[in-house]
């Protein structure tokens, strides 16, 4: 099922979001997209199309970044990876092709290849607070991977790539393997689990990806908006030289222009809040929804855009829906 589907009604069972929280679940992630960069100028070029510090990633480490355009505003958030030749970007399918062209247009006379994988690999998803003993016992390396750390490895012949990636109910990890490898990961990953791993459906990861405050391509991340808006001041840089949107980011930052900050609300009900929904604080508009998802908890979670002198912990608010208002709280930051 699709995010807007997920938003539109329905839900994660609650014995797939029970799993998560308590123990690991796993999940196949056709939304993630990969691509492998290489070339002598591959981190240069890279270094300069993004806001991060390409240049300082070490071998097997990473480091989240956005490609923005001229205005600073949001073309996508990228996870890179330096494992063995070249660097790997982890990404939203719906952005691959558009990172993939906005590479290709400013390479000039750079050594940079850049290999869409979208189509022959698959990614795998294991998440909660007992994933890392997972990932270990099914590969070793996974024993010494930090946040966004990677290390290359082998399955059935094939070699994958393991990344710890963005928390899920605690922790989360990525396994991007060739398509005809990713069942033979899957069971060793099930194997390592001792038969204690809960697959989980489309609608569970929504939820914990709402939850935990990420924001998506499509919903939070997108031209109508710059990174310090979408809370991905963990993936700019203000010590590097220039990059593409860098001096409106800058300026962003230094002149505290930040009109709007990305929320997580919490609020009741029996089906989650509409996208797009106005968020009022008395009668005033002050935001927007951009996700929501009904937890098998009692409560629905989701993500808005508000003003930033709304955007404070505990605030109450209320959102309109065709059902009429729906009382919620600003339950703190997103990320």
């Amino acid at each position: 099922m699709s995010r807007a589907a997920a938003a539109a009604g329905g839900g994660p069972a609650e014995g797939e979001y029970r799993a998560a929280h308590d123990a690991a679940v796993l999940a196949d992630r056709p939304d993630v997209a990969a691509l492998h960069v290489t070339g002598k100028d591959a981190i240069d070029l890279l270094h300069r199309l993004s806001t991060n510090d390409i240049q300082r990633i070490p071998e097997g480490g990473g480091l989240p970044t956005v490609f923005t355009t001229a205005k600073g505003r949001i073309l996508a958030l990228v996870t890179v990876h330096r494992a063995g030749a070249g660097l790997h970007l982890l990404l939203d399918a719906a952005r691959a092709a558009a990172v993939r062209d906005w590479i290709d247009r400013y390479t000039f006379r750079e050594e940079v290849r850049v290999e869409d994988r979208s189509a022959s690999h698959a990614t795998l998803l294991v998440a909660g607070p007992r994933s890392a003993g997972i990932v270990a016992g099914a590969f070793p390396a996974g024993s010494e991977i930090a946040r966004h750390g990677a290390a290359e490895v082998e399955v059935e012949g094939s070699p994958g790539l393991l990344v710890r990636t963005f928390p899920l109910a605690g922790d989360a990890w990525l396994l991007s393997l060739p398509a005809a490898a990713a069942p033979s990961g899957r069971a060793r990953l099930l194997a390592a689990a001792g038969g204690r791993l809960v697959p989980a459906s489309p609608d569970t990861v929504e939820a914990l990806r709402i939850e935990a405050g990420l924001p998506v391509a499509g919903r939070e991340l997108t031209e109508d908006h710059n990174p310090w808006e979408a809370r991905l001041d963990d993936a700019i840089s203000l010590s590097k030289g220039c990059y593409v949107g860098q001096e409106v980011i800058a300026r962003l930052n230094t002149y505290r222009k930040v009109a709007r900050l990305l929320v997580r609300l919490e609020s009741g009900g029996e089906s989650p809040l509409p996208e797009g929904a106005d968020v009022l604080a008395g009668d005033e508009t002050i935001g927007a929804v951009t996700s929501s998802a009904l937890l098998p908890v009692g409560r629905v979670a989701s993500l808005a855009y508000v003003r930033d002198e709304d955007a404070v912990a505990g605030k109450p608010v209320s959102v309109a829906t065709p059902r009429g208002r729906v009382d919620a709280v600003v339950a703190g930051p997103a990320r």
